[in-house]
């Protein structure tokens, strides 16, 4: 039970990572080619 707990919070730790990875990179893109 506690490894499921701790690898469903790991994905939800990767995925908000992940996502304001992509938007800090897409707004240097629109910085950049402006």
């Amino acid at each position: 039970m506690h490894i499921i707990m701790f690898l469903y919070l790991m994905k939800i730790l990767f995925s908000k990572t992940y996502d304001l990875y992509h938007i800090y990179f897409d707004s240097n893109r629109i910085f950049i080619t402006e």
